[in-house]
């Protein structure tokens, strides 16, 4: 059974829903059987709160241009939102502890991959350790997954694999955190899962490409890996676009559904969207 992750709290199809992110949204998802995919940032007394962005300056229209780094947690929670309000990593894992959810998803930016980081969220995963095999931590880098795995043996752990293109594109703007097919096949000691990210569908030379085929799916399927992937609108509605790419399966409602329905024949253990109703009508 495939579990559909809700992408940041984001949910474009009800433009009535709660605010990107908010406690809200994430209560809202949680209660309809969807996983969460979810942003880490640290505030400036050692908590964790939940937001993509490194500041408040886009959630609050820019009537607050701080960054979460300069602020404690309390002045986190006085931040503003339209509708909802932004909430830390405890409240968010007390929200997992009864939900009938399988699986949600940590993203740990490349920014945050330093010890001093790491032992911050060590601590609170400690803390609440009935949620440890409910989240894969993502986007990790080996030094990351063995530094992790020794301290907290059960934690999962999944690096984000891409196209060599996109390697190439995008790798030094995420930190280093991209990693070949072949570079995540070598570490089945430190990852069970993988996070697969297919930017668009065209390579260097104006040719189409594919990360999401039953080629790639058989190889990790061999080396018994689960699989996550990235729904195509992902990154048509990215508030920066790295690099102008525009995914080629995301211009329409129609388009996605039709890509959507090629990857679930493929059997991904996890997709993460914006369009989690939608994903649910393909599944059923």
């Amino acid at each position: 059974m495939i579990q559909i992750l809700t992408h940041r709290g984001l949910e474009p199809e009800n433009k009535e829903f709660f605010t990107e992110s908010s406690f809200e949204a994430f209560d809202s998802q949680i209660k309809r059987g969807f996983g969460l995919e979810f942003d880490v940032n640290f505030t400036s007394d050692g908590e964790i709160i939940i937001f993509h962005d490194g500041g408040s300056e886009r959630i609050t229209e820019g009537q607050d241009k701080r960054l979460f780094s300069q602020m404690n947690l309390s002045e986190v929670n006085k931040v503003k939102l339209a509708n909802g309000r932004l909430c830390n990593l405890d409240e968010l894992l007390k929200l997992l502890k009864s939900a009938n959810v399988r699986l949600s998803a940590l993203h740990l930016k490349g920014k945050f991959q330093e010890i001093k980081y790491l032992n911050v969220l060590l601590t609170h995963l400690r803390n609440h350790s009935y949620a440890i095999k409910k989240i894969i931590i993502f986007d990790v880098k080996i030094q990351t997954a063995r530094y992790l795995k020794k301290q907290l043996p059960e934690v999962l752990l999944a690096p984000s694999v891409a196209h060599q293109h996109d390697i190439e594109r995008y790798n030094d703007t995420v930190g280093g955190t991209l990693m070949s097919i072949d570079e995540a096949l070598g570490h089945p000691e430190l990852f069970h899962w993988v996070w697969l990210d297919e930017w668009d569908r065209t390579d260097r030379y104006g040719e189409s490409k594919s990360l999401y085929n039953q080629e790639v799916f058989k190889r990790f399927r061999n080396q018994k890996f689960k699989i996550a992937l990235v729904s195509p609108e992902l990154h048509a509605t990215s508030p920066n676009l790295l690099g102008g790419e525009s995914h080629q399966d995301a211009p329409s409602i129609e388009r996605l559904r039709q890509r959507i329905k090629e990857i679930i024949m493929l059997n991904p253990d996890a997709i993460c969207t914006d369009y989690p109703n939608l994903v649910k009508s393909l599944t059923q």
